[in-house]
């Protein structure tokens, strides 16, 4: 019996221990990664390097890899839209932000500020961003000392066919020796930044594989539009001998009329009949609205948008141009958060790591720039809204003051909606001025509306029901 009495009591204290707040049980499989890369039957060929999931890349690559996105970006149309997306983020202004609160944390955020400001920080990032093509880019680091510092003194961009990465997700460098695996790289080297991660897949997924298509769409249909154009651009020459010419003959003929082409005179053979063939077509559908449509899709593709860049047969109007713009910055604003958070988890933890252990790691933002005309806007809007909610107040408190009584005034009050989001002290302040509204109804309100206040955001003269 005392056995299974001291058995019992220590069932009851682990149970006691159990329930103790702050304290949970955590089983040991809770701890890592169950579907992890080693079981992932979506990754084609694993041997230790993990290797690209783009069906795109992999059915239309070939022998080129990853430089059959490079050609999408020598379409005119595509490498403009790209740009785009790319300056509208580096054209933002950047600003350092400390991790955290103590003097070490500022003193991080100034010194990787200091870095940052003595290179070309901006180029740095245009370079990262070519990510968002081919689905991840890679930047090398030549860290250099400063004195008791150890800084960066370059970053330089790299070809991403030159890279693979293993099952920690760590980069390995291709080279001649070492095609297939790579050869291992050290830490605090290289920078990796990734869109469009999904699963275990380091590489990420850019737009490369959606814009691959609608380009080769264009570039074929131009090709055809070439031979349209040639064909249609002058008549096809139908020379007609007669019955019995040699080939001899036909064949100086038919060299003749070639030569017709770029001649104003010409002279045939008497009874050589010569008549000008016109081409002629029908339909409405014409090459240049094929085009128009890849493009459009290379847009949408993009950035979201169209009416930015290509103006329609309606002419487009500023509301839509507004929204679409709008789509435009909830983009830029996405590759901004990604790319921060890229830098903040390799190179500033680097620079911290390296001149100030123990710091936290502070993070660098682009400032998306403050739309100085919807502010005034939206400023004009809650004036005139606290201009309509006083006027509105004014009229419940006037009506207040022919009750004698304070409560039922005060419940008067209360009784409108406008009145919901008032404090107790607000209403006992109006029931006790009620009658000098009451009497001196042509003077000022003796209430001033607060704009950003939300129990003046939009009055509404009625009672509750």
């Amino acid at each position: 019996m005392g056995r299974r009495k001291r058995k019992s009591e220590a069932r009851a204290q682990g149970t006691a221990a159990y329930a103790e707040p702050g304290r949970r049980n955590l089983p040991a499989e809770q701890r890592g990664l169950i579907a992890n890369v080693a079981n992932d039957i979506t990754i084609p060929f694993f041997t230790g390097v993990l290797q690209h999931v783009d069906d795109t890349l992999i059915q239309q690559g070939g022998g080129k890899g990853l430089k059959i996105y490079d050609e999408i970006e020598r379409d005119t149309h595509a490498f403009a839209m790209l740009q785009k997306r790319k300056k509208a983020l580096v054209a933002r202004e950047w600003q350092v932000e400390p991790g955290g609160e103590r003097a070490i944390d500022k003193e991080a955020a100034d010194l990787v500020e200091e870095f940052l400001r003595a290179l070309p920080f901006d180029l740095i990032c245009e370079d990262m961003l070519d990510a968002t093509l081919k689905g991840f880019a890679v930047s090398e680091i030549v860290w250099a000392r400063d004195g008791n510092r150890i800084r960066p003194e370059r970053l330089v961009a790299l070809d991403q066919r030159r890279f693979a990465f293993d099952r920690d997700w760590k980069p390995r460098l291709l080279t001649y020796a070492a095609m297939w695996e790579g050869i291992e790289l050290p830490d605090r080297k290289f920078v990796v930044h990734r869109v469009g991660v999904k699963g275990n897949n380091p590489y990420g997924l850019g737009l490369g594989t959606r814009l691959f298509w609608p380009v080769l769409f264009k570039r074929e249909g131009i090709t055809f539009w070439l031979h349209f154009l040639e064909k249609f651009a002058g008549p096809t020459i139908v020379g007609k001998t007669p019955y019995g010419s040699l080939s001899d003959q036909q064949t100086e003929l038919l060299n003749t009329l070639q030569r017709a082409r770029t001649s104003s005179a010409i002279a045939v053979p008497i009874g050589t009949d010569i008549d000008f063939l016109e081409a002629s077509r029908s339909g409405s559908v014409s090459y240049e609205q094929f085009l128009a449509y890849w493009d459009k899709q290379i847009s949408i593709c993009t950035t979201g948008e169209t009416l930015t860049t290509q103006v329609g047969e309606s002419g487009g109007n500023r509301a839509l141009g507004e929204v679409h713009q709008e789509m435009l910055d909830l983009l830029v604003d996405s590759d901004g958060d990604l790319l921060a958070g890229a830098l903040r988890g390799q190179l500033l933890s680097w620079i911290v790591a390296y001149n100030l252990p123990g710091a936290a790691i502070p993070s660098v933002w682009r400032v998306r720039p403050k739309n100085e005309t919807a502010e005034a806007n939206s400023r004009k809007a809650k004036a005139g809204a606290a201009e309509a909610t006083n006027k509105a107040l004014r009229q419940i408190v006037e009506a207040a003051a022919a009750f004698e009584d304070d409560a039922v005034a005060r419940d008067y009050i209360v009784s409108f909606e406008i009145t919901d989001q008032l404090s107790d002290r607000t209403i006992d302040a109006l029931v006790t001025g009620r009658r000098a509204f009451g009497s001196a109804a042509a003077a000022g309100p003796a209430v001033t509306a607060d704009p950003d206040n939300p129990a003046f955001a939009a009055p509404r003269l009625k009672k509750k029901a």
